[in-house]
């Protein structure tokens, strides 16, 4: 009892007092406590043993050991009296709070090694006991005496502490072992890393569960390189094995204490054992923890780390990514991801697009390529992974959209790639995405253009419902829209559809009456570029409304009695719309030209032959456009007596079946006939009028214009009701063309035309073959018995009159465009004779196109120069202002005549006396009609200074500015050299001809060139080759373009896009394309054959046109 009291009495006067069942007290900083035992002890040689039996002593009670772990109390103030702040004072001299009565002796060392041992002996013994307690949230006394010994100022013998703990470690139970082994680095010194780092490296194949603790240890310890490789592949084995929970730490260990040397194989083990399927089952049961803690998530933020901690690892990693030639696998998932997180370091940006390039476009090795499937699966896989690194995500969504043609492989794993983050990610995520979208846009690139107004689309069809809170980005391009092509505004405005007919129960949307208005403005614009933007937009608002009618059904009983009372509610209000929209266009119609319905007339059969119209609203369009075509241009012999002078049968040009009735009359609305008093000489009194007695409409332009637009309408509107077949319509594949009437060509090539003095023109004698200008032409004439026939027949009409001659080539012109979709909407019928006709009327073409641009040569340089824009033939390039006309008014521009048969001196003299009224865009030039009068006819000197440089300076492929726009952009007016724009394009179904091997035979040559066979001719392959030339440059040889601001981008007026609005192939995309020309191949290549051989045997029989072979280079 006396050795007790004495050490109580020590320990007492060091600062520390000792209560019976209740914490040490302690009145003096721990440092001055130490230092006053230390000193106590060397005064007196027995007192450290007493000491160390006295501890002993206090820790053998288990009841009352845990008063000696946990932190002492302050002492408090023994009066009111005493020094303000004393506590204080303590509390930050020593920290005794953070101390225990055994911590504080462990700092005096001549106590240290003994109680050491004993709390180590200790240890075992409370490791059993410990799950009884009733206090679940109390520490147990092991882990307070492991505590003891963590952050020592020093270890007097540090190796026997660790050989100590080693051997405790050995026959502990899991749960402690883990503690203990977390607590090693802690606790032992530096010189004792190798012998622990040896144990522990053996554990870890022996006890896999204590893997996670022992590789944070090793981690913390200084190891070997040749250790740290024995555990890298110990954990490298157990990955596949692992829990989910567990990869995180192993793939921390794995790339952060890996060498330089050893980046790349540890890398490429990873890659083949890292189990993603796992992770993903795991995180779907983890689904309700945050998106930041499941195992997915740190997984890959733990790669993030290691790679922009270290350089040596992602140089490794990219190398490896590059060098991959195997198939797809799990570890392709993982390299996304690794690339998506290098891009956003800034050294590795362009090695990262390197990588994505190769790999995207990889065709020739298949199997390794990212595929759009591929992205999507990967996106769907781990949305909480992309969720986290969004940003890099899209920033290489923006350069693959940047930097791809729409079409190409990049441009759809871009689009993929946007579309299922969108579909998978938050608010926040989708904002960026349809801000980012909107910008690339606005960038200039067409390319980029193409494809971001493809991903809206594409996002608006799957995902519309969340798009449409973002629409405002969408809504806000309508302000921009006349910088952009017809084809991204199309694209854009069926977007907008989309999002504005979302089923709303009938209601009204504000969204729609939006667009509406801003539609409507389009069309009463004066501005022919915004009067197409509006016949866009009208239309696609049309597919969508027709779209949303056909989509609704009727509801199951299951979907409860409102439901099936508000589908057919919403099916009859979008139908109401849409039969307002179509009032609209009509309306539209009346008050613009005749070029404006013609855009009209091809925007409704885009829609047609793309499925986007309700079945009822093509029924009512079918049968009213079939009736105006068939009142305004068909016509019988009988019809053609009565509407002109003839004194024999009329003569038909062009005709397949003598014995077919029908007639297309083109020569009725033939403005330049008009114009020249032609009309005047062949046409009876009442010929201005129609069939059914009413007069034909004034409008702008001529309706000539509407001929082939209105044939592609009636054509895919009948295969749509029909099947596909055109039965009840083949008499237009044969029908014959009435393109001159009778007019006595001998008599009036001997008199002059001055722009003073309109000459007059004489009927010709029925039986003078080479007087009558019908006759001429009539029949086969045009293209041939034979070249020389033919040469002979052009020469001699280049000496007709100019006014014959310019009237002629406008009949042949829209002759050609006729022919081209008679092509189109027959190549593709069954029936044997309807392929044989096609194949007559592609020989036909070939032949007319070739003497339409003899005549148009011989007209260059006169003041009846032809050129279809002038005409009105074609809708206008021009962004200058025109004027309109009322309903039942004159037309307003000198060069696009009224077709009013016989009022047309009475309209060129009103048009006169109002010239000072109306200004005329020539060339870029607004000019008043009487100076343009006088350019047109040919007395340009007359003209001010300024407006006869303008003019005059560069009158073929002139460059004018568009307006509002600040770049030049290059009008293509020189018809003669250059036909091809101006004509109407050949769709796939015309190129299917080639796979007709039956009525080939032998190949091209084989039969008559000249029409009458039924066998390609070399010239007619021409004509087919050469259309295929222009669609594969414009959809399969990428465009390498700059970005350029809207500021200084005009909207691109491409010559190729003239004649045919809406084009069908333009609106392809280049896999569409590339597909059907696939089909193509083996027919086209037996064609190219059959070329060679017959050029080899026969030298001549191949022959292609001259003109052709240079149109062709």
């Amino acid at each position: 009892m006396d050795s007790i009291q004495k050490c109580r009495g020590t320990i007492r006067n060091c600062g520390v007092e000792l209560g019976d069942g209740s914490l040490p007290v302690l009145h003096t900083p721990s440092t001055l406590f130490r230092y006053q035992l230390s000193e106590a002890i060397r005064g007196d040689s027995d007192l450290a043993g007493l000491i160390g039996d006295f501890l002993d002593e206090l820790l053998a009670d288990h009841d009352a050991i845990s008063l000696y772990l946990d932190s002492m109390t302050l002492a408090q103030p023994e009066s009111d009296n005493d020094e303000p702040g004393a506590r204080a004072q303590m509390a930050s001299l020593g920290l005794p709070q953070t101390d225990s009565l055994v911590r504080l002796m462990l700092g005096v060392d001549e106590l240290q090694p003994r109680l050491i041992s004993t709390l180590l002996d200790k240890f075992p013994e409370y490791i059993g006991d410990e799950g009884s307690s009733d206090d679940l949230g109390a520490t147990k006394v092991s882990v307070k005496i492991l505590r003891q010994l963590r952050w020592l100022d020093y270890v007097i013998n540090s190796a026997a502490l660790t050989e100590k703990l080693l051997e405790t470690l050995g026959f502990v139970p899991p749960d402690m072992q883990r503690e203990i082994i977390s607590a090693l680095p802690d606790i032992i010194s530096d010189s004792d890393n190798t012998e622990v780092s040896k144990v522990l490296a053996g554990m870890l194949s022996e006890t896999p569960e204590l893997m996670l603790p022992i590789l944070e240890t090793l981690g913390s310890l200084s190891c070997s390189p040749s250790l740290l490789q024995e555990a890298r592949n110990s954990v490298i084995m157990h990955l596949v094995s692992a829990e989910p929970t567990d990869l995180p730490v192993m793939l921390r260990f794995l790339l952060q204490s890996v060498s330089a040397e050893a980046a790349a194989p540890t890398i490429l083990r990873i890659r083949k054992r890292l189990d993603l399927d796992s992770i993903v089952l795991a995180s779907r049961q983890l689904s309700k923890s945050a998106d930041d803690q499941s195992p997915d998530v740190l997984i890959f933020d733990a790669i993030a780390t290691s790679l922009r901690s270290h350089k040596h690892l992602r140089d490794a990693w990219l190398k490896l990514i590059a060098s991959d030639m195997d198939e797809v696998g799990s570890r392709t998932t993982l390299d996304i991801v690794v690339l998506l997180i290098v891009h956003q370091i800034t050294t590795h940006t362009k090695r990262v697009e390197t990588v994505l390039k190769a790999k995207i476009d990889a065709v020739s090795s298949r199997p390794i390529a990212y595929t759009p499937t591929l992205i999507e699966s990967t996106i769907a896989r781990f949305p909480a992974v992309f969720s986290v690194h969004f940003a890099a995500l899209l920033s290489v969504a923006s350069w693959l959209i940047q930097n791809s043609a729409l079409g190409s492989q990049g441009a759809r794993v871009a689009s993929t790639m946007v579309v299922a983050a969108f579909g998978a990610m938050g608010l926040f995520q989708r904002q960026e995405i349809s801000g980012e979208l909107a910008v690339h846009i606005g960038s200039g690139n067409e390319n980029e253009v193409d494809t971001a107004t493809h991903i809206y689309l594409e996002l608006a069809r799957r995902h519309p419902y969340e798009l449409r809170p973002f629409a405002v980005f969408i809504k806000g391009l309508l302000d921009y829209v006349d910088n952009l092509s017809i084809g991204h505004v199309r694209t854009i405005f069926d977007t907008l559809g989309i999002l504005s007919t979302l089923s709303n129960g009938g209601q009204e949307d504000s969204m729609f009456n939006d667009l509406y208005i801003f539609v409507r403005k389009q069309l009463s614009s004066v501005y022919p570029k915004y009067n197409r933007i509006g016949v866009v937009g009208t239309v696609s608002l049309l597919r969508q409304l027709g779209s949303e009618c056909s989509a609704e059904s009727a509801p199951t009983a299951a979907e409860g009695s409102s439901t099936a009372t508000q589908a057919p509610r919403a099916n009859i209000q979008a139908l109401r719309r849409a039969v307002q929209l179509l009032e609209m266009l009509m309306d539209s119609g009346r008050h613009q030209s005749w070029t404006f319905i013609s855009m009209t007339y091809d925007e409704l059969a885009h829609i047609v032959e793309t499925k986007g119209l309700h079945p009822q609203l093509l029924t009512w369009l079918h049968e009213n456009v079939s009736s105006t075509f068939a009142t305004q241009f068909l016509s019988d012999a009988e019809d053609l007596g009565h509407r002109y002078l003839l004194t024999g049968s009329p003569a038909v040009a062009l005709s397949l079946d003598e014995d077919e009735a029908a007639i297309l009359d083109v020569f009725n609305h033939n403005s330049d006939a008009a114009a020249f008093g032609l009309h005047s000489a062949t046409k009876r009194a009442d010929a201005g009028m129609s069939a059914d007695g009413e007069s034909i409409p004034k409008l702008r332009g001529c309706i000539l214009s509407c001929l082939p637009s209105l044939l592609r309408l009636i054509q895919v509107c009948e295969k749509a009701l029909g099947d596909g077949s055109l039965n009840d319509m083949d008499a237009l594949l044969v029908c014959g063309i009435y393109m001159l009437a009778p007019i006595d060509v001998a008599s009036q090539s001997a008199l002059p035309s001055t722009p003073e003095q309109s000459p007059s023109f004489a009927l010709a004698d029925s039986d003078d073959l080479s007087g009558n200008a019908s006759l001429v032409i009539s029949g086969n004439a045009l293209v041939g018995v034979d070249e020389d026939s033919r040469s002979d027949l052009i020469t001699s009409i280049c000496r007709w009159p100019l006014e014959v001659r310019r009237t002629l080539c406008m009949s042949l012109y829209v002759s050609v465009n006729w022919i081209r979709e008679i092509i189109n909407a027959f190549a593709d019928q069954a029936a044997e004779e309807s392929r044989r006709n096609v194949i007559l009327r592609i020989n036909q073409l070939s032949q007319i196109e070739s003497d339409l641009e003899s005549l148009a040569v011989s007209l260059g340089g006169t003041a009846n120069e032809f050129h279809p824009v002038a005409a009105g033939l074609i809708p206008e390039i021009s962004d200058a202002p025109v004027a309109r006309t009322a309903v039942g008014g004159a037309a307003l521009r000198i060069q696009a005549p009224s077709t009013q048969g016989n009022n047309i001196a009475e309209e060129s003299g009103g048009l006169r006396a109002e010239q000072s009224m109306f200004m005329v865009d020539v060339g870029g030039l607004l000019l008043s009609q009487e100076d343009t009068r006088k350019l047109v006819d040919g007395n340009p000197d007359s003209l001010p200074g300024e407006i006869t440089a303008a003019v005059t300076g560069k009158k073929r492929g002139r460059k004018r500015k568009s307006a509002g726009m600040g770049q030049a952009v290059v009008v293509p007016d020189d018809f003669a050299r250059n036909l091809r724009p101006f004509l109407r394009e050949l769709s796939f179904s015309a190129f299917n001809i080639l796979k007709l091997d039956g009525l080939n035979g032998s190949g091209p040559g084989g039969g008559s060139h000249h029409g009458h066979g039924s066998m390609l001719s070399a010239s007619g392959l021409f004509i087919i080759l050469r259309e295929l030339h222009v669609v594969v440059c414009s959809k399969l040889i990428r465009r390498v373009e700059k970005r350029v601001p809207w500021a200084k981008h005009s909207a691109p007026s491409s010559p190729d896009a003239l004649a045919t609005f809406s084009s069908n192939i333009s609106s392809s995309l280049a896999s569409e394309v590339f597909a059907r020309l696939l089909a193509l191949f083996p027919s086209l290549l037996r064609y190219l054959d059959s070329c060679l051989v017959a050029r080899a045997r026969y030298c001549n029989d191949v022959n292609v046109p001259e003109h052709a072979a240079s149109q062709g280079h």
